[in-house]
């Protein structure tokens, strides 16, 4: 049986832009699926990765970063 997606939200150091929802499987997952997005091999130090359903998008909302 496959585990549900659930959504994330990510967020860089030192900014208020918050980026989001994607949806994985689990925070690694989730992760992952940011570094493929940004074309990095690790995440930037101090990006903040959180379950939407454990706090929803509060600030400025982009879809997809590019």
């Amino acid at each position: 049986m496959r585990t549900p997606f659930r959504s994330f939200g990510y967020k860089f150091s030192g900014y208020f832009m918050e980026y989001g929802p994607l949806e994985a499987e689990s925070l690694e997952a989730a992760k992952a699926q940011i570094r493929q997005r940004l074309g990095v091999t690790r995440l930037p130090l101090g990006l903040q990765v959180w379950d939407l359903a454990e706090r929803p998008l509060t600030r400025w909302r982009v879809a997809a970063a590019s």
